[in-house]
């Protein structure tokens, strides 16, 4: 026992070694962020955003790029939490707990919080904080300054609101949807009021389900309800069909269309209750109609689209009202098969016809195709080179200590309004 205490001990320091590195990492990260907003050389050659560039050259993810990029935009307003970053004493994800909520409170007091509370605590507590009508101010002016103020309320010893908060509170909402391995994600951002309006649907066609005699029901089931009630109501059928779920078979198995694999039970399942329509091949290429068609017909369109699955151009993750695209132009000759067509969202199929980018190749073949810029340079995924100086760990007398995990008492947590540090 004492010699598997001994090995803990020495895993738990290296862990915090470890997460100094990396804290430091990040803040590099967010410091080199913060210079791309402000210098503005992340645009051109069909860039979106900061978040698509950081996509493009560092590999992050959408949602990663996306909360980098809000923490490096915190760093003037909240210099003691992120130096703690680049101290190596706060985790990124602590940082960006408290940047979600700036302008509420004083930033030396949230540092100082965020190193003894968790992820969850930073959040949980952070978002249960605000501010009234501070003295000499009076409540008409906060709540006309402050969309959604409430004249009136009282909180002794608190300090005054701030637009942060107001604009968390109006901000719009956010689904981010995706396709993991062979399941779906749905994650939804939504402002309080428009969030308990889908919580209610939810719960409705949760308790409608239950009466129709399904007793074990689900939010889950709810949910999918809910869709299905939008779906049964669609009108008139040219509509339907754009939305009609589609799944492929082939001998190699079944997926949904652009989206994931299914399992063996659910494609019988679905094809004893579906109906199936098959799809020509002439020569191994399927529904090919070259020089015949300008207009992409709709079965070739939605074999385009499964194959992409999203806008080929490089690092953009946009997945719907995409466009199909002829890469060597029917004016030009193109024809209307497969190879010869992409999927490009609205933004980048622009782009391409502006001039900022061409495009070139063999669209069914695995790295057939080739971006490049109005220099002729390829446009791809950022490559890592050798930094010209290492990365250091934290400097000397900085450790990243552990949060202690003790539960927060909301009531007792108390920051001063910003800018007010006695």
């Amino acid at each position: 026992m004492d010699e598997s205490y001994a090995k803990l001990a020495v895993i738990k320091d290296r862990l915090a070694v470890a997460s100094g590195v990396l804290n430091v990492a990040n803040a590099r990260l967010v410091q080199l962020t913060a210079e791309l907003i402000e210098t503005d050389l992340w645009r051109g050659y069909g860039i979106r955003s900061v978040e698509h560039y950081l996509t493009l050259q560092t590999g992050l993810s959408p949602e990663r790029a996306r909360q980098v990029v809000e923490v490096a935009a915190a760093t003037v307003e909240l210099p003691v939490t992120t130096g703690k970053l680049a101290a190596g004493e706060l985790s990124f994800e602590q940082v960006h707990a408290v940047t979600r909520h700036q302008g509420k409170f004083c930033d030396e007091e949230a540092a100082s919080f965020a190193t003894i509370a968790t992820v969850p605590q930073i959040r949980r507590t952070l978002s249960r904080y605000t501010f009234t009508t501070p003295p000499g101010d009076t409540p008409s002016a906060a709540a006309a300054d402050e969309p959604g103020g409430q004249p009136g309320a009282e909180d002794a010893g608190a300090g005054s609101a701030t637009k942060g908060l107001a604009a968390e509170a109006v901000a719009p909402g956010r689904v981010t949807q995706f396709h993991d391995s062979t399941r779906y994600r749905l994650v939804v951002d939504a402002p309080a009021d428009q969030g308990a309006l889908i919580a209610a649907a939810i719960s409705e066609a949760k308790d409608a389900l239950f009466q129709a005699g399904q007793p074990q029901v689900s939010s889950f089931d709810a949910l999918v309800e809910v869709c299905n009630r939008s779906l049964s109501g669609v009108q008139p059928t040219s509509r339907v069909d754009k939305y009609r779920v589609y799944v492929h078979l082939d001998t190699d198995g079944a997926w949904v269309g652009a989206g994931p694999a299914l399992p063996p039970g659910l494609v019988a399942k679905l094809t004893c209750a579906g109906s199936v329509a098959p799809v020509w091949e002439t020569d191994g290429l399927p529904v090919n109609v070259g020089r015949s068609m300008r207009i992409v017909p709709d079965r070739t369109r939605r074999l385009v689209e499964d194959r992409d699955r999203g806008c080929r151009y490089p690092g953009c993750v946009a997945r719907s009202y995409l466009e199909v695209h002829h890469t060597i132009h029917w004016k030009d000759g193109g024809p209307t098969d497969t190879w010869n067509l992409i999927c490009l969202c609205p933004h980048h199929h622009d782009a391409h016809h502006r001039g900022e980018f061409m495009v070139t190749g063999d669209a069914d073949v695995r790295d057939g195709l080739r971006f490049t810029d109005t220099r002729g340079d390829p446009i791809t995924i950022g490559r890592p080179h050798p930094p010209d100086d290492p990365l250091p760990g934290p400097p000397d007398g900085h450790r990243y200590e552990h949060p202690i995990g003790e539960p927060v008492q909301h009531k007792w947590v108390y920051f001063s309004p910003p800018g007010n540090t006695a």
